[in-house]
């Protein structure tokens, strides 16, 4: 485990000097996510994956050491994205590798590819309608049937304004379900793949 923690505080530090920050939060997911109320088959692919060896000594020195928060009712991405937003202008770099954040606007970090990329408002909202459409198998969430990561930008084209990215999305979801009712399904996609902005989200 001394080597991972060693690997560990090596990643962070390299994080931090890449982007040059002063100070940072750090978030956990926890056990306790609103999502699988909403949909039980949530993330239920993973369960046969193995978890990595030193994942609870890890958690555990990240919350002791690096003074991670763990995010309760939701997951850590949600605590990144009601952070963020809130403290938007502040001059807040979110670093992830998880594409769901792409859908809060603001300067982001990948700390793989070690990329740097300022997502606008519209580009935030494109994002998470883009996954509206495709899902996110990563997640077990299924996107509307028939659409996947070429279709999808094609369906959003001209899209700016929310009032257009909603009439887009539904209209593909109504086309794919016809003659089924649909929107039970759009409204359960929307609440699994959306990350807060704010607690009241």
């Amino acid at each position: 485990a001394d080597l991972a923690f060693w690997q560990t505080d090596q990643l962070i530090g390299r994080i931090l000097e890449d982007v040059n920050a002063t100070n940072w939060e750090l978030y956990l997911s926890g056990d306790n996510n609103f999502r699988y109320a909403i949909d039980p088959e949530y993330k239920a692919n993973r369960k046969e994956m193995v978890r990595p060896r030193h994942l609870e000594a890890i958690r555990e020195y990240l919350v002791t050491q690096w003074n991670a928060s763990i995010a309760d009712g939701y997951e850590a991405d949600d605590s990144i994205g009601i952070r963020a937003y809130t403290s938007r202008g502040d001059n807040v770099v979110i670093c992830s590798i998880d594409k769901d954040l792409l859908q809060i606007p603001g300067v982001h970090y990948n700390f793989v590819r070690r990329t740097i990329e300022t997502i606008s408002e519209v580009e935030a909202r494109r994002n998470f309608y883009i996954q509206l459409l495709v899902g996110d198998p990563a997640d077990n969430i299924k996107g509307c049937p028939g659409i996947g990561k070429v279709k999808a930008p094609k369906i959003l084209e001209g899209c700016n304004t929310e009032g257009q990215f909603i009439e887009a999305v539904a209209g593909a979801y109504a086309r794919a379900y016809e003659p089924e009712p649909w929107e039970h399904h759009l409204i359960k996609n929307a609440h699994l793949l959306h990350i807060k902005r704010t607690e009241e989200d």
